[in-house]
């Protein structure tokens, strides 16, 4: 399991959960759990996303969300009640089937920041698991801990980057587009906190963990991949073989942009 939280420039949280298919076995999400740094923030919570179908918040008070997403057991046994829960989706994988999903966490006492869920207990409720071709009639329980937020933001200072291409461009051979300045990178013009170049990777795109080498498409038209050292590839024409900007004519151009959001990884452990 992996659960990235990204800290939003409007005050608010964007959890990525995923479940990873490293141990062979795969399940579906019902559920994650959570607690505070500082409990009194858990009255102040909303939630927001697609695959979200309730959420329970209380200061050491929740260990589900409904019936048939709890921790109740092992988990709470160890690591006590939680201060909150959000629920994804539905009992069984008759009407999904949820591997990935991300939601927003905001509180209406102000800004959230990752220092509410340094070092704090997470917990992750999985029903339908099993190998992908197999019975999937098992369920899990898990528990774990978040590390401790970083003191200084993870990219230091992320400078905007730029790319000009013709209005037939198409993703390249070798997965890679030069970007204006000649840079080969979107980290090259980047700094850490301490003013130094940035020696990490691309860890999100558009706020989310899963868009990280996969196709997004940008605001205004055109696609683009990022990868993880932070290399890029671009098109303007769609799988079809359409140009978006082929209503261009000569000497006319267009703009569309991919917003990047800073982030930090905080895995259970």
């Amino acid at each position: 399991m992996s659960v990235t939280i990204t800290e939003l420039a409007d005050g608010t949280l964007n959890f990525t959960v995923t479940v990873l298919d490293d141990t062979g076995s795969i399940g579906d999400l019902n559920g994650v759990f959570f607690d505070l740094a500082d409990d009194s923030l858990a009255a102040t919570l909303q939630v927001a996303g697609d695959d979200v179908t309730g959420s329970a918040f209380m200061a050491d008070g929740v260990a589900k969300v409904s019936s048939w997403n709890n921790l109740s057991g092992e988990v709470v046994n160890d690591l006590g009640k939680f201060d909150g829960g959000v629920q994804f989706g539905t009992s069984g994988i008759g009407a999904d089937d949820i591997r990935t999903t991300s939601f927003t966490l905001s509180s209406t006492s102000g800004p959230l920041t990752l220092d509410a869920f340094s070092l704090q207990d997470f917990g992750i409720r999985l029903t339908s698991v099993g190998t992908e071709d197999g019975t999937r009639d098992g369920s899990l329980k898990l528990g774990g801990t978040a590390p401790e937020a970083p003191s200084e933001p993870t990219g230091g200072t992320a400078n905007a980057d730029s790319m000009t291409s013709f209005e037939l461009e198409t993703f390249n051979a070798d997965g890679f587009d030069f970007l204006d300045m000649f840079q080969s990178t979107l980290l090259e013009n980047d700094t850490n906190a301490d003013g130094t170049p940035f020696t990490g990777s691309v860890s999100s795109v558009n706020g989310s963990a899963a868009n990280v080498g996969q196709i997004v498409a940008g605001s205004n038209g055109g696609y683009l991949t990022v990868y993880p050292d932070g290399s890029v590839d671009f098109s303007a024409v769609d799988v079809t073989g359409v140009s978006d900007f082929e209503a261009l004519t000569f000497g006319t151009e267009a703009q569309t942009s991919l917003p990047m959001a800073s982030m930090a990884d905080l895995k259970p452990r």
